[in-house]
Formats: C-alpha cells, sequence, structure tokens
C-alpha cells in the first residue's frame, strides 16, 4: 500500500544531500543510501527543498523558500515533490516525530550496531608498529564524497575563511545537513572540484595551516583510525584508504594513530565514533558464529606469518570457511594457497566494471574533470576490463608488504565483518587486491602523475567504501 504523501514534508534520512562546484557552478546532487541512485539539483531546487524541514505544511515550505529568494508555483512544488515521495526519498514530520520509525529501520540494519555506551575502561587495542608519515598532498581530502564538521568545528572555518562560498555570513552557504534536510549535529562541507572548500590549492588543509591542527574537524584529525568495540576491547585499527597510510608501512617514526596516552575507552574524546561487533555475524550463506567465535577466528588468523599472495590466501581461506567452517586450519590458505579459479573470479570483477563503468557515465554529467574520484572511477572501470579481456588475474603482488600489512590492518579492524557473509567479504577483498595490482598499467597508459597513484590499493579501497563501488558485490552473477 503506498505511504501517504507527507503533510510536513523534509528529505528522507537515508537521503544525502551534497553540494559540488564544478567549474564554478553549482549543484546540488542527492544520494540515496538504499538504491545508490543520485538526482541532480540546482540551487534553486534546493533551495525549496531545504526549506521542507519537517515543520511546514507545503505552503509554509513555499513561503520560507520565498523568503530566502527560491520562488516556485505551489502546483509546480507539489509535483517535484510527488516526484520525490514516489521514489522513497521524503519523510513526514521532523526527524524527533519519526523516532519509531528510525529505531525501526535500525533495528533492521545490516551495518555494526552503535553501542549506547561502554566502558570508559574497555583497554584499546591498537594496531601495532604503524606510524602516519602524511605526505601532504591532500589526497584524502580530495577523494571522500563528504566531509564532516561539527557545529563548532563549522563556525570556526567559516570565522576563519568567512570569504569561501560566502560562509563568513550564512552556514548554509557553504554547509549542507549531513544527512536528509532538517538541521542535523554534523554538516556536510561544499565539494569544489572534487575537493574539500577548505583544502588550499598547495594540497594542505587552510585551516591547519591558520589556526593548527586541533582546528580541524575531529574526523579529519582521527583518520584514519578506526574503532570498533568487540565485547572485550575497543580495536583501533588503520582504514587503507589514501597513498601515505601505505607509504607509511615500515616507517618508524611518524604521528600515533591515537594520541600516545590512550589506553582506555575512557581516554578518548567522547565524540568518537565506537562502532561494535554483532552478537552473531553470517559466515557463509547458511551458516552463522557468535562473537566469541569470531575472536578466536581473526586472532588465530592474525597470528600466521604473512601470506606469499595476500589475493589468493583471502579466496583460498573463502573456499576453506564454505567447506569446512571457522574451525578448520587456516594456514594452508598462508603456506600453499590455491590459484584463483578464473571461471570463478571473472563475474566478480565483470560486475566490479560494471558498476564502476556505470559511475563514471553518471560523474561525466556533473563532476570536474579535475575531480580525482571521476578519475579513479575511470581507472578502475580501465583496470577491470583489462583483467577481462585478457584473463590475467594472476598478476604477481608488486607491493606485498603493502597487501600483507592491508590484510593486518583489516583483520586487526574486523574489517572483513559486515552486512555480507564472510566467504564473500573475503573474496570481495581478493578481488580488490586484482584490480589494484592491474592499476599500474592503466595509469602509465593514460600518463596519470596524481600522488594519488603511487599506492593504487588505497584508491581501490576510498573509492569502494567512499563511493559505493562496494555495492559491485550484489550484483555478481555466479
Amino acid at each position: 500500500m503506498p505511504r501517504p504523501f507527507p503533510t510536513r514534508p523534509r528529505l528522507a534520512d537515508h537521503v544525502l544531500a551534497r553540494r559540488h562546484i564544478t567549474g564554478g557552478e553549482a549543484v546540488i546532487v542527492l544520494h540515496d543510501q538504499r538504491t545508490g541512485r543520485l538526482i541532480q539539483l540546482g540551487p534553486r531546487e534546493w533551495g525549496l527543498l531545504a526549506a521542507a524541514d519537517g515543520t511546514r505544511d507545503l505552503d509554509g515550505v513555499i513561503l520560507a523558500a520565498r523568503r530566502e529568494g527560491a520562488h516556485a508555483r505551489v502546483d509546480a512544488f507539489r509535483g517535484f515533490l510527488e516526484q520525490l515521495h514516489g521514489a522513497d526519498l521524503l519523510a513526514d514530520g521532523t526527524p524527533d516525530d519519526s523516532d519509531a520509525e528510525g529505531h525501526a529501520e535500525a533495528s533492521s540494519s545490516d551495518l555494526p550496531a552503535v553501542p549506547d555506551s561502554l566502558p570508559a575502561s574497555r583497554p584499546l587495542d591498537i594496531l601495532a608498529d604503524f606510524s602516519l608519515h602524511c605526505d601532504g598532498s591532500g589526497s584524502c581530502c580530495r577523494i571522500y564524497a563528504s566531509v564532516i564538521f561539527g557545529p563548532v568545528e563549522a563556525a570556526r572555518a567559516r570565522a576563519l575563511f568567512p570569504e569561501i562560498q560566502g560562509g563568513g555570513d550564512r552556514h548554509e552557504r557553504v554547509f549542507l545537513p549531513d544527512h536528509g534536510s532538517a538541521p542535523t549535529g554534523g554538516s556536510a562541507v561544499t565539494i569544489v572540484d572534487g575537493r574539500c572548500a577548505y583544502l588550499g590549492e598547495s594540497g594542505h588543509c587552510s585551516i591547519h595551516a591558520r589556526a593548527g591542527g586541533a582546528a580541524k574537524p575531529i574526523g579529519c584529525n582521527l583518520f584514519p583510525a578506526s574503532f570498533l568495540d568487540d565485547g572485550e576491547r575497543v580495536a583501533v585499527s588503520a582504514s587503507v584508504e589514501c597513498a601515505c597510510i601505505l607509504a607509511s608501512v615500515g616507517r618508524p617514526g611518524g604521528s600515533p594513530l591515537i594520541p600516545a596516552e590512550a589506553r582506555l575507552r575512557g581516554d578518548l574524546d567522547p565524540s568518537v565514533f565506537v562502532a561494535s561487533l554483532p552478537a552473531r555475524l553470517a559466515v557463509t550463506g547458511t551458516t552463522s558464529a557468535d562473537r566469541a567465535a569470531i575472536r578466536a577466528w581473526s586472532r588465530r588468523i592474525t597470528a600466521l606469518p604473512a601470506p606469499l599472495d595476500v589475493a589468493q590466501t583471502l579466496w583460498s581461506l573463502a573456499t576453506t570457511l564454505e567447506e569446512r567452517g571457522l574451525d578448520a586450519d587456516p594456514s594452508p590458505c598462508f603456506q600453499a594457497p590455491h590459484p584463483i579459479d578464473l571461471a570463478l573470479v571473472l563475474p566478480w570483477i565483470g560486475a566490479l566494471a560494471h558498476r564502476a563503468a556505470r559511475r563514471v557515465r553518471e560523474d561525466a554529467v556533473w563532476r570536474s574533470e579535475r575531480d580525482l574520484a571521476r578519475l579513479a572511477s575511470s581507472w578502475i572501470a580501465d583496470a577491470a576490463e583489462g583483467l577481462l579481456s585478457s584473463n590475467a588475474v594472476s598478476l604477481p603482488a608488486s607491493a606485498p608488504a603493502s597487501e600483507a600489512f592491508y590484510l593486518r590492518a583489516a583483520l586487526q579492524g574486523y574489517k572483513l565483518f559486515s552486512d555480507l557473509p564472510l566467504t564473500l567479504a573475503l573474496r570481495d577483498r581478493a578481488v580488490r587486491l586484482l584490480v589494484a595490482r592491474a592499476l599500474p598499467e592503466v595509469f602509465a597508459r593514460v600518463g596519470a602523475t596524481d600522488p594519488a597513484c603511487a599506492h593504487p590499493l588505497a584508491l581501490v579501497e576510498a573509492m569502494l567504501r567512499g563511493h559505493g563501488l562496494d555495492a559491485y558485490v550484489h550484483d555478481v552473477d555466479g
């Protein structure tokens, strides 16, 4: 039964609105997190939609939008909203009014739940033997679809640089809600030609340069650290999504992942997001295991020597889990993994090639030619197509130390556990490694010299998680 048209409409919380400046022109892109669909709006349409914050009926939205200079006829605006409603992009009332619906959606989510609270005494288990050497090229500030500022952080940035997008006068000129169209605690900064609006042309953060590192958003200061409570400890790991992370492998003397004095959850800023490992997780499509078994398996894998070929090891681990379960001895997968079966892996690579090519077509409509995300989508699509056409999935690892660290960081942070069964997640990671190995040939062919290309695996990781290309797994046929 269709849902009634909202009496006090607002953009639903599963929709992310992001402002992009491309070649000096503004465009608002709505990202539907449920379907991956993108909808492009002009500033006038967004001016109307921004007034639909769940507190006003249709006439009230029109009046509020007019006060801000956005004009439209009531019937035309209702038609616009009906299109969004038909695509399940609208909600009714303020987020507080929709709490019951929101909790119901959260309870059915496949993502790790956020615990209400963690004991301040929960120990931190920090990824060993890693410190960060930032290369200053701003790759992480140029690759993500969202950079989120808290209220104080946004106000500070606007005060430091009032001229940027006119943000000194109006918050909404440089920031949009983190999600939906109602006010949110976090705000997404405008992206200019694929870059955070506060990233200087030199590749350095202008906020950091003027006011010091502590003035940056907490997410920027914490990057690349990730935090996950496994029921016994908070595992602190690194997200391998920037070239400087892999460039730091084996180099002493850099910055610690988190402050050196932090040893317990209570030593971290209370606003630090700590995900939680669910009580039960899928291992295969038909089997699951409790959190204690998952902890034991992860630690057993971590204790093994670095594999000879990480991609083959991951694929072999998936097969072993399907055949013999979590209790099977994983060491043969590390010492003598079987070659990846060409017939089995090609559908995976084909699905990623198709998903990346679709993103290339979508990005060409509104992303700048300078946009690193647009370029990276095309490089990944080319690399995957190259693997398909050559059937060359046995490429050797050109950076074995980086791949070994990638696996170690994933195991430390439980990054193989998400909404996918573990066997699918292992194969997904193997495919990412194969595509990353194929990227240098693409870079050489197109003459790519961006600093982000120095470590292709980090580029693949950032694009798959940060831009939704990881959904290719659901498209695999076979």
